[in-house]
């Protein structure tokens, strides 16, 4: 990085006239931070050792050319990205293209034109600038979105019920970049009421990281408050109502929302649900079988204000576990850009009856991975299971 005394320029020749008269030329043009090295393996002692800003380099060299100290500054990550003027008195275009394949900034042939040479060093100063200016901006960037990913998942569930309670909860959240717009919370109303969310935002990246923080908050603003307005407990159609008016008031991004909320009473293992667009879950009965909740779907929140969603309602048996998913598990995406689908989902559950709620989900976060291999993550993934035991 350039400090404010000016670049540092290291000068390799194993001539000394060469040296001297090319030391002395950028000293006039206004380089006072010059080094001079005589050799290639004094240059990449130096090198080692201190920060420099350009490599002039002489191409014919004893013991260890100008292609050689080219090749394995290129090859070392600290030095990689250091610019590197070739020069010689070789003004052959091989010698020309060979220094450009191993990376070399800009050529440069002997004797030195004062004007090309100021330009060339200018220009490779400036093009350095650029690029640190660049990585440290990038770098920021990078502390930010982490920083921001550290956040995001502080906003889901960390802690879960033991394995002795009634109602056991597991669920993991997989943004495929730093942060992402899929999530997954569960929380308790006053009398017990066990309220799940699994949601899924349109796009990715940061916009749909917040825009889900709204989301959530909103949720569980809006199921405490309706419940306390009452006294009694809102349906989960009324709850997902007034989120969806909310989030469509104050929406200029036109983003919209999947959303699956469920409201388990534990004294009657009823599950009440609404899903806004979202696909529904998966029910793992006690012996292992597999079977979906069925029920209305009515569309996205953040679409349309007066939209007048529907509840569903399913029954639980004791022993009875539900997989919630984004379709960031469905639509895990292979080399071969197959999906993992629904198909592979439900069989990757199958068996796993009275398994605990954290082996569901690893089982089938497991499964996706191997499907997908070595192809990048497409998608969030939000996952949870509950187990009624």
């Amino acid at each position: 990085m350039m400090t404010n005394a000016g670049p540092r320029l290291l000068v390799v020749d194993d001539n000394e006239d060469n040296r001297y008269t090319l030391t002395q030329r950028l000293k006039r043009q206004g380089y006072t931070d010059v080094t001079a090295a005589t050799n290639g393996r004094e240059a990449l002692d130096l090198l080692a050792l201190h920060e420099f800003d350009l490599v002039l380099l002489d191409v014919m060299m004893p013991e260890m050319n100008g292609y050689e100290v080219l090749d394995r500054l290129k090859g070392d990550v600290r030095l990689r990205h250091l610019p590197v003027i070739m020069i010689s008195a070789v003004d052959e275009l091989e010698s020309v293209v060979r220094c450009i394949k191993l990376g070399a900034e800009d050529y440069l042939a002997k004797p030195f034109n004062p004007v090309l040479l100021n330009a060339r060093v200018g220009a490779s100063l400036e093009k350095k600038r650029l690029r640190d200016e660049t990585a440290s901006h990038l770098a920021r960037m990078e502390a930010e979105l982490e920083s921001a990913r550290e956040i995001q998942l502080g906003m889901v569930p960390g802690e879960f019920p033991p394995p002795s309670a009634a109602i056991e909860v597991f669920g993991t959240l997989l943004p495929a970049r730093q942060v992402g717009g899929d999530l997954f919370d569960f929380f308790h109303l006053e009398d017990g009421t066990l309220c799940l969310v699994v949601a899924d935002v349109s796009g990715k990246g940061a916009p749909a990281a917040l825009f889900m923080a709204h989301t959530n908050s909103v949720i569980r603003v809006a199921g405490t408050l309706l419940c306390a307005r009452d006294g009694e407990r809102p349906s989960p159609a009324g709850i997902i109502e007034h989120v969806n008016k909310e989030l469509c008031r104050v929406n200029s991004a036109f983003m919209f929302v999947t959303v699956f909320f469920a409201m388990l009473d534990p004294k009657t293992s009823t599950l009440s649900f609404c899903s806004a667009g979202h696909q529904m879950p998966c029910v793992i009965g006690a012996s292992g079988e597999v079977r979906r909740v069925e029920g209305p779907v009515g569309i996205p929140l953040g679409i349309e204000a007066g939209f007048e969603y529907e509840n569903g309602e399913h029954k639980l048996e004791p022993g009875d576990a539900i997989f919630m998913y984004t379709d960031g598990v469905s639509e895990a995406t292979n080399v071969e850009h197959c999906f993992f689908s629904d198909r592979r989902l439900e069989d990757s559950l199958k068996g796993l009856g009275g398994a605990t709620p954290r082996a569901i989900v690893d089982k089938v976060v497991e499964d996706v991975r191997a499907f997908v291999a070595e192809a990048p993550q497409a998608d969030d993934i939000a996952a949870m299971a509950v187990r009624l035991v």
